[in-house]
């Protein structure tokens, strides 16, 4: 999808521009199957227990992360969504951060006619009640909270899915996210539900980048796919279910196709920065914060840079695997492995940059291959920056595109079991 390091347009290096520092991305958090029913035998005073009834806990987990806003996956309040329960259960802890929350309804909030208690808990950040879908901005991308209970229908044509072609259409080539209950696919218990073709068709259709569910009580990330279940790398959509927000955890059936990490024994929520070009995402779990699943996807809308001033620099370093181990340094790079390097803010590169000009360095390989410099949040394509054979240093001068936060990742393929080391010194950035 990208030339990777291909110079679309060389101009004469232009004088930097004095500017302003772009706000910090926002963090969003999200999870769904949340909040116990009081009446739970596990619900222990709102504390739970160390399998069931978790929502304090995630909740705690929450009021760490400097979040911009807390998406709910729908089931945020278990049995039926009475108010009266959202008022025992979900709301001394998921509520404490009710002020920035954009909720999405479950199957069990409509166990209560109309999913009263949740419109009337939510308020306004629930949408029309006659509805229960909206969109937003936040941060340069779009999100669009869907109503998968299908109040007047989820299918092609029907007003929901209407609504939402309309909605794609008026945003855009923007980074879009949608969120609802219940996943298309699923390696969880529910499986596979074809009931929402129609909203992977349009979201497809308009390139838009990242779906989340719940209702399965598990955590699982797809890798990029298509509304048919096909790999696509170039325009597909990445699906996270996060049904782990702390009612209680089930189990893996069967693995679906594209799935690519599952967790079926951790609560924790899905933590996501939206920078303004891709996402990092993290799945965190409640015990403790570990990191348990992580990675960065670039935006379908995004370019490898989107004009053609080139600011030089002095040469500068900035990787060299060969020195002490570090987020810059060693060790060096394993073969069939990818790592990730942060070039914004080094070598006076300015958060801005999009793309830099650089000169790459293979040293001290132990067998033949080729290294892939590519953005963070690119599928490696198998393609080569640049090749060597054992104990062979090679240099490649490149234009390389900057993914997600600002960061290049450097693939490694070896003819053998090895090493190469890699070094990366910049002389310019694009802006």
């Amino acid at each position: 999808m990208y030339a990777l390091a291909v110079l679309l347009c060389l101009l004469p290096a232009c004088g930097a521009r004095g500017q302003a520092g772009p706000p910090d991305p926002p963090v969003i958090a999200a999870a769904g199957d949340i909040a116990c029913d009081p009446a739970d035998a596990n619900f222990n005073g709102g504390n739970g227990t160390a399998s069931a009834c978790r929502m304090k806990a995630t909740s705690d987990l929450l009021l760490g992360l400097g979040l911009t806003a807390v998406l709910l996956l729908g089931d945020n309040q278990y049995e039926d969504g009475a108010a009266s329960k959202y008022q025992l259960s979900y709301d001394p802890t998921w509520g404490r951060l009710k002020a920035i929350t954009r909720p999405a309804p479950g199957n069990h909030e409509y166990v209560t006619p109309g999913a009263a208690g949740y419109f009337s808990y939510f308020g306004a950040a629930a949408g029309d009640p006659a509805k229960g879908y909206l969109s937003y901005d936040l941060g340069g991308w779009h999100l669009i909270a869907l109503n998968s209970n299908c109040v007047g229908g989820c299918g092609a044509g029907s007003p929901q899915e209407q609504w939402l072609a309309a909605d794609l259409a008026a945003h855009p080539g923007v980074c879009t996210l949608a969120y609802w209950h219940h996943p298309r696919f699923s390696s969880g218990p529910h499986g596979n539900d074809a009931t929402y073709d129609a909203f992977w068709q349009d979201l497809h259709a308009a390139h838009a980048d990242v779906i989340l569910n719940g209702h399965d009580h598990i955590y699982e990330r797809f890798a990029p796919q298509s509304p048919a279940a096909a790999a696509d790398p170039a325009y597909g959509i990445r699906q996270f279910t996060v049904g782990t927000g702390g009612k209680n955890l089930t189990s893996i059936g069967v693995v679906r196709a594209n799935s690519e990490v599952r967790n079926a024994s951790a609560f924790g929520v899905l933590e996501l920065t939206l920078h303004p070009d891709g996402y990092a995402w993290r799945f965190l779990s409640a015990a403790g914060g570990a990191v348990l699943d992580q990675g960065t996807g670039l935006c379908h809308s995004a370019r490898p840079w989107p004009s053609t001033d080139l600011y030089t620099l002095p040469p500068c370093r900035v990787v060299d695997t060969r020195s002490p181990a570090g987020t810059l340094g060693g060790p060096a790079l394993a073969s069939g492995t990818t790592r990730s390097f942060p070039i914004v803010g080094t070598c006076g590169i300015p958060a801005g940059a999009v793309a830099v000009t650089a000169n790459v360095t293979a040293v001290s390989p132990t067998a033949s291959g080729f290294l892939e410099v590519l953005p963070s949040g690119i599928e490696p394509a198998g393609t080569s920056s640049i090749s060597f054979k054992a104990n062979q240093a090679r240099s490649n001068n490149l234009d390389l595109a900057l993914g997600a936060g600002g960061e290049l990742s450097v693939r490694t393929q070896l003819s053998t079991a090895g090493t190469v080391h890699f070094v990366l010194d910049v002389s310019g950035y694009f802006q």
